[in-house]
This record gives C-alpha cells, sequence and structure tokens, in this order.
C-alpha cells in the first residue's frame, strides 16, 4: 500500500514495518508505543518513545518499526526552511509503504 502524507496518524501492530522515502524534513511523533527507526546514511538507529518526536534528516530511505503497539503521526516537511527546500529538490515526493509482520 502506498500513502502519500502531508500529515497521517497511523496505527502499527508489533513487529510491523513502515518505509518512508526520500523523506527529509519529515517529523514522527511517536503518540503511544516506542518505535526503532532506521535512516538510510545514518550510522546509529533511534528508538523513539510516546510522547516523542524525531525529524528525518536525510533523503532516502527511513524504516519505522513498531517495538509494540504504537500509534504515530507522520507530518510532511516544513517547505519554509531553506534546507529543506534544498533537499526536497531531490525528493519532490513523500511516499510511505506499510508492510505488516505477523
Amino acid at each position: 500500500m502506498q500513502i502519500e502524507i502531508s500529515s497521517s496518524t497511523l496505527t502499527l501492530s508489533p513487529a510491523s514495518l513502515l518505509t518512508v522515502r526520500d523523506g527529509a524534513g519529515t517529523r514522527i511523533l511517536c503518540r503511544s508505543g516506542c518505535l526503532w527507526v532506521t535512516q538510510e546514511g545514518e550510522i546509529k538507529d533511534s528508538v523513539v518513545a510516546a510522547g516523542e518526536v524525531l525529524t528525518i534528516l536525510r533523503p532516502g530511505r527511513t524504516l519505522i518499526s513498531a517495538l509494540e503497539s504504537s500509534s504515530l503521526t507522520l507530518t510532511g516537511p516544513d517547505t519554509r526552511d531553506v534546507s529543506v527546500q534544498r533537499q526536497m529538490v531531490r525528493a519532490p515526493r513523500l511516499v510511505a509503504e506499510s508492510v505488516a509482520c505477523g
């Protein structure tokens, strides 16, 4: 399933995986549960707990996995930010794919 995102709230079951392509500047708000986030080109992964926000820093693929039942909101890049505008020249669309793991 592909989802065009400007702002979306999603629920992921444990071990579910969400892929965000070319989402530089996108903010991930973990509303409940706990998320494991891997960004292409980043050495360290991130764990985002309920109430925390992580901003995707780079274009490329970002994987978001639910460590437990989780709810998250993805908010598209703030196009007023000049650094985000430069990144969006390379990546004009934000598309996410959802994969449920059982």
